[in-house]
């Protein structure tokens, strides 16, 4: 060991002892270096001790290569002593706005109850917390790495669903003769796997970032701050561990017996309805806002649930189902017809395009061979119910309640691995307000895109005198109800292209990021002239970044082979290169595409405001 390790204590530690010490520390040393000093101790310097934490507006705290992160994990000393001294030096930043704990470590119940404290230390007894961030760590038995540093075997087990299911607006319809997993009863906090409280204890909050959630119980506390921030919350950042997206708390389940949280339980540990929840994951952030079930019972979810061919038949008496709010129709109108073929078959990969990719988390196959599967090519989502229909009542409690119907205005949504359950999408967040959209590797994102695209199509603006005249379609003023600025996802597919095309008004979108990564190998679904013709020359004035990419995913720790041809795809023909440069886009500050050889030299002198 050389002289300059035997000091391994970091800038950090520095910084946070600083704080929880500094003027004490100076006071002591004057005095012993000035024995006729004597400082004159105040009821604030009792208190206080110093006043460098109160100009302190963010902590954050980034990630780095495992065998650093690893030191620091909650499940050792020092992680412990770190956690200690953060939540000392937390508590006295009265003026903190942000919280950033990107590193894979875990985070101590203290340090979220030192967030909790800051409102006790302000003056006027509010928080000026804003914005909190927080990875979480590998929290399997006997790990001591980090989810992003440990990544997923390489033949995960798949997700059982039981036979008979099908597959509705809202997740997996369990029938009604199926078995469930015995929920596990009601732990004492000392055997509970992973820090209580949480987020449960914050302020109300402007932006909530959670990633790499592998515990549902992180989920269940995410959803008290998110009602007692629903209405200031305005980010939304949502990501799923790669080694639990097979975990039934993640996946969408639809059911007469299932719940989206457990109100009887005072914390996480006490919730005894079991992992599968209504909803899914969007379930259950939205369970406190937001209440999937329209009625307190209904006997027809007391039949088995309607195959493929009775669908059709029983289209007229979805809305009264106890656990949707939709009407499932077969038939869709996708491009004026052009997609009618979609209508009279099931949820299934696009050729060419893995299970995985149907539904990010491999459900596919199970589903095609224990149960059927249920078209939502035609999702209508119907009004609100009437008001004296308005009342839910959750299986285990007696005393009824008004029934939950709130929305998320949300300006940024951003989910990664959350498998989607689309009526929570559509119904519990107000999409005129939301402007940055991200979705990776989620589930279900097609039936997304055609939900939207069905719910938020353009409306004639109607003028005073109008229907005298006769006026052209082409000529018709269109009223645009999304507000949407920037997109970023890693599957392009028709329904998406259709969706940006004609919901979005012309000359508004600002961030186009469109990947194809998980894709299987052959021809992609979407051309490069779609995406062109559909999004770039519509928003041409707009555009600010661009970025189209068709390469292969890099799947981490797995020896599976990559096509190192695909980015081939999506390579920008000439003239289109010659349309971008021809200043139509003066916006343009970014552009991340392939291009031929032979058209760099175009790059220099035609893109002068390219970063």
């Amino acid at each position: 060991m050389t002289s300059s390790d035997s000091k391994s204590v970091d800038a950090l530690t520095y910084g946070l002892s600083t704080i929880c010490l500094g003027s004490s520390f100076a006071r002591r040393t004057r005095k012993m270096l000035y024995p006729g000093y004597t400082p004159s101790y105040s009821t604030a310097v009792r208190r206080q001790k110093n006043d460098y934490a109160k100009y302190t507006r963010k902590f954050s705290l980034g990630n780095g290569p495992h065998d650093w992160v690893a030191e620091y994990m909650i499940t050792k000393e020092s992680g412990k002593m770190l956690g200690t001294l953060v939540a000392l030096a937390i508590e006295k930043m009265v003026n903190l706005e942000t919280f950033v704990w990107d590193m894979p470590t875990g985070v101590l119940s203290d340090i979220f109850m030192a967030l909790a404290s800051i409102p006790e230390q302000c003056p006027d007894g509010e928080s000026k917390l804003e914005k909190v961030w927080v990875r979480w760590h590998d929290n399997s038995d006997g790990s001591s790495s980090s989810a992003a540093s440990s990544p997923p075997p390489p033949n995960p087990p798949h997700v059982t669903v039981p036979a008979g299911s099908n597959l509705t607006a809202i997740g997996i319809l369990i029938p009604s003769d199926a078995v469930h997993p015995t929920p596990r009863a009601a732990i004492p906090y000392a055997e509970s796997r992973v820090e209580f409280p949480t987020f449960s204890v914050l302020p109300p909050l402007k932006s909530l970032t959670v990633l790499d959630i592998d515990e549902l119980a992180y989920l269940d506390e995410m959803a008290i701050v998110i009602e007692r921030s629903k209405d200031s919350l305005q980010e939304l950042r949502v990501g799923i561990s790669p080694k639990a997206i097979y975990k039934d708390f993640v996946q969408t389940w639809d059911g007469p017996d299932l719940r989206q949280i457990d109100r009887d339980a005072r914390w996480p540990g006490e919730s005894t309805i079991g992992e599968r929840r209504l909803g899914g994951v969007l379930g259950v952030l939205v369970g406190r806002v937001y209440d999937i079930r329209r009625k307190t019972t209904s006997r027809s979810r007391e039949k088995a649930p309607p195959s493929l061919s009775q669908t059709a038949q029983q289209t007229d008496t979805a809305p009264d189902s106890d656990s949707t709010e939709t009407s499932i129709t077969l038939g869709d109108s996708e491009d004026a017809g052009a997609d009618d073929s979609h209508a009279d078959r099931a949820i299934e990969p696009h050729p060419g395009q893995t299970a995985d990719h149907a539904t990010g988390t491999g459900l596919a196959s199970n589903t095609k061979e224990q149960g059927h599967i249920q078209p939502m090519e035609a999702v209508q989502f119907g009004k609100e119910p009437a008001t004296g229909d308005n009342i839910a009542n959750d299986a285990s409690s007696k005393v009824l309640r008004k029934r939950l119907d709130g929305k998320l205005k949300l300006r940024t949504l951003e989910l990664e691995r959350v498998p989607l359950s689309i009526q929570v999408c559509c119904q519990a967040i107000d999409w005129t307000v939301l402007t940055t959209l991200t979705i990776l590797e989620c589930a279900q994102h097609e039936h997304l895109w055609k939900a939207l695209r069905r719910q938020f199509g353009p409306t004639p603006i109607t003028r005073l005198g109008s229907h005298h005249h006769q006026i052209s379609p082409h000529k018709q003023s269109m009223e645009y109800h999304l507000s949407l600025k920037s997109i970023h996802t890693d599957v392009t597919s028709t329904p998406l292209i259709s969706f940006l095309r004609d919901t979005l008004a012309p000359n508004s979108l600002e961030v186009l990021f469109l990947q194809d990564r998980r894709r299987a190998s052959g021809p992609p679904a979407v051309t490069i002239e779609q995406i062109f013709k559909g999004v770039i020359k519509k928003h041409r004035s707009s555009l600010q970044k661009v970025l189209l990419d068709s390469s292969d995913r890099k799947r981490g720790g797995s020896n599976a082979p990559t096509d190192s041809s695909r980015w081939r795809n999506w390579v920008v023909p000439t003239d289109m290169l010659l349309y971008m440069t021809s200043g139509r886009m003066a916006n343009l500050r970014e552009l991340a595409v392939s291009l031929y050889y032979k058209d760099w030299v175009t790059i220099p002198d035609s893109f002068p405001l390219l970063r």
